[in-house]
Protein backbone atom coordinates (compact mmCIF):
# COMPACT_ATOMS: atom_id res chain seq x y z
CA UNK A 1 0.00 0.00 0.00
CA UNK A 2 1.23 3.70 -0.64
CA UNK A 3 0.86 6.59 1.13
CA UNK A 4 0.48 10.13 0.95
CA UNK A 5 -0.34 13.37 2.33
CA UNK A 6 -1.24 16.59 1.78
CA UNK A 7 1.27 19.47 2.54
CA UNK A 8 -1.43 21.23 3.70
CA UNK A 9 -1.54 19.06 6.60
CA UNK A 10 2.51 19.76 7.53
CA UNK A 11 3.54 23.07 8.81
CA UNK A 12 6.89 24.87 7.60
CA UNK A 13 8.32 25.61 3.91
CA UNK A 14 7.25 23.43 1.13
CA UNK A 15 11.14 22.20 1.21
CA UNK A 16 10.73 21.08 4.49
CA UNK A 17 7.27 19.64 4.30
CA UNK A 18 8.87 17.54 1.36
CA UNK A 19 11.32 16.28 4.02
CA UNK A 20 9.36 15.95 6.84
CA UNK A 21 6.46 13.76 4.25
CA UNK A 22 9.76 11.65 3.66
CA UNK A 23 10.87 11.27 6.93
CA UNK A 24 7.92 10.35 7.85
CA UNK A 25 7.81 7.10 5.62
CA UNK A 26 5.72 8.44 3.34
CA UNK A 27 5.66 7.60 -0.35
CA UNK A 28 4.26 10.47 -1.61
CA UNK A 29 2.56 14.00 -1.09
CA UNK A 30 -0.72 15.63 -2.59
CA UNK A 31 0.72 19.51 -3.30
CA UNK A 32 -1.16 22.47 -1.92
CA UNK A 33 -1.51 25.48 -4.36
CA UNK A 34 -0.42 27.77 -1.62
CA UNK A 35 2.14 26.24 -0.41
CA UNK A 36 3.85 25.71 -4.26
CA UNK A 37 2.72 29.87 -5.11
CA UNK A 38 4.57 31.08 -1.76
CA UNK A 39 7.83 28.70 -2.12
CA UNK A 40 10.76 30.56 -4.12
CA UNK A 41 12.09 27.33 -5.73
CA UNK A 42 10.69 26.79 -9.08
CA UNK A 43 8.25 23.80 -9.85
CA UNK A 44 11.27 21.91 -11.57
CA UNK A 45 13.57 22.28 -8.42
CA UNK A 46 10.47 21.09 -6.14
CA UNK A 47 10.35 17.75 -8.94
CA UNK A 48 13.14 17.19 -8.05
CA UNK A 49 13.84 17.96 -4.09
CA UNK A 50 10.39 15.40 -4.54
CA UNK A 51 12.16 12.52 -5.85
CA UNK A 52 15.46 13.24 -4.79
CA UNK A 53 13.72 12.59 -1.19
CA UNK A 54 11.91 9.22 -2.73
CA UNK A 55 8.83 11.25 -3.04
CA UNK A 56 5.99 11.08 -5.70
CA UNK A 57 3.98 14.22 -6.29
CA UNK A 58 1.06 12.65 -6.42
CA UNK A 59 -2.11 15.27 -6.77
CA UNK A 60 -2.28 19.24 -7.52
CA UNK A 61 -5.30 20.16 -5.30
CA UNK A 62 -7.23 22.50 -4.99
CA UNK A 63 -9.26 23.45 -8.00
CA UNK A 64 -11.80 26.03 -6.64
CA UNK A 65 -14.67 27.41 -8.21
CA UNK A 66 -14.66 25.30 -11.88
CA UNK A 67 -17.90 23.81 -12.72
CA UNK A 68 -21.58 24.70 -12.04
CA UNK A 69 -21.31 28.80 -13.06
CA UNK A 70 -22.32 30.70 -15.66
CA UNK A 71 -21.16 30.05 -19.48
CA UNK A 72 -18.91 33.52 -19.14
CA UNK A 73 -17.25 32.23 -15.82
CA UNK A 74 -16.68 28.93 -17.49
CA UNK A 75 -14.39 30.46 -20.21
CA UNK A 76 -12.07 32.22 -17.51
CA UNK A 77 -12.21 28.77 -15.23
CA UNK A 78 -11.10 27.39 -18.67
CA UNK A 79 -7.99 29.48 -19.62
CA UNK A 80 -7.17 29.41 -15.53
CA UNK A 81 -7.08 25.52 -15.82
CA UNK A 82 -4.64 24.77 -18.67
CA UNK A 83 -2.47 27.43 -16.82
CA UNK A 84 -2.77 24.67 -13.69
CA UNK A 85 -2.02 21.82 -16.23
CA UNK A 86 1.06 23.55 -17.77
CA UNK A 87 2.34 23.94 -14.27
CA UNK A 88 1.11 20.66 -13.23
CA UNK A 89 3.90 19.20 -16.21
CA UNK A 90 6.17 20.95 -15.10
CA UNK A 91 6.03 19.60 -11.89
CA UNK A 92 5.77 15.72 -13.37
CA UNK A 93 1.79 15.63 -11.99
CA UNK A 94 -1.12 13.91 -14.18
CA UNK A 95 -3.40 14.26 -11.21
CA UNK A 96 -5.58 17.37 -10.10
CA UNK A 97 -8.25 18.06 -7.25
CA UNK A 98 -11.30 19.84 -8.28
CA UNK A 99 -13.50 21.08 -5.72
CA UNK A 100 -17.12 21.79 -5.75
CA UNK A 101 -18.10 25.21 -6.32
CA UNK A 102 -18.47 27.44 -3.21
CA UNK A 103 -18.60 30.89 -4.90
CA UNK A 104 -22.00 32.72 -5.41
CA UNK A 105 -23.60 32.31 -9.24
CA UNK A 106 -24.33 28.74 -8.48
CA UNK A 107 -28.00 28.29 -9.73
CA UNK A 108 -30.34 27.53 -7.16
CA UNK A 109 -32.63 24.70 -9.17
CA UNK A 110 -30.32 21.20 -8.45
CA UNK A 111 -31.77 19.66 -11.95
CA UNK A 112 -30.34 22.66 -13.84
CA UNK A 113 -27.51 22.83 -11.78
CA UNK A 114 -26.44 18.84 -11.39
CA UNK A 115 -26.67 18.71 -15.31
CA UNK A 116 -24.81 22.12 -16.13
CA UNK A 117 -21.89 20.68 -13.51
CA UNK A 118 -21.96 17.21 -15.13
CA UNK A 119 -21.62 19.26 -18.61
CA UNK A 120 -18.52 21.66 -17.31
CA UNK A 121 -17.16 18.83 -15.73
CA UNK A 122 -16.71 16.78 -18.89
CA UNK A 123 -15.33 19.58 -20.98
CA UNK A 124 -13.07 20.49 -18.36
CA UNK A 125 -11.96 16.91 -18.17
CA UNK A 126 -11.36 16.82 -22.08
CA UNK A 127 -9.38 19.53 -21.66
CA UNK A 128 -7.24 18.01 -19.17
CA UNK A 129 -6.92 14.45 -21.08
CA UNK A 130 -5.31 16.60 -23.88
CA UNK A 131 -2.63 16.85 -21.20
CA UNK A 132 -2.56 14.01 -19.63
CA UNK A 133 -4.24 14.85 -16.64
CA UNK A 134 -6.65 13.09 -14.77
CA UNK A 135 -9.36 14.82 -12.55
CA UNK A 136 -10.67 14.14 -8.65
CA UNK A 137 -13.85 15.68 -7.73
CA UNK A 138 -14.79 16.44 -4.16
CA UNK A 139 -17.97 17.93 -3.18
CA UNK A 140 -17.43 20.03 -0.42
CA UNK A 141 -20.18 19.87 2.59
CA UNK A 142 -20.05 23.55 2.08
CA UNK A 143 -20.49 23.69 -1.90
CA UNK A 144 -23.27 24.37 -3.83
CA UNK A 145 -23.26 20.98 -5.95
CA UNK A 146 -22.65 17.58 -4.26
Amino acid sequence: MRTSIATVSLSGTLVQKLRAAAAAGFDGVEIFEQDLVVAPESPERIRELAAGLGLSLDLYQPFRDAVGVSQEDFARVLHRAEAKFKLMGRLGMDLMLVCSTVAGGVTADDAVGDELTARQLGRLADAAAAHGIRLAYEALAWGGRR
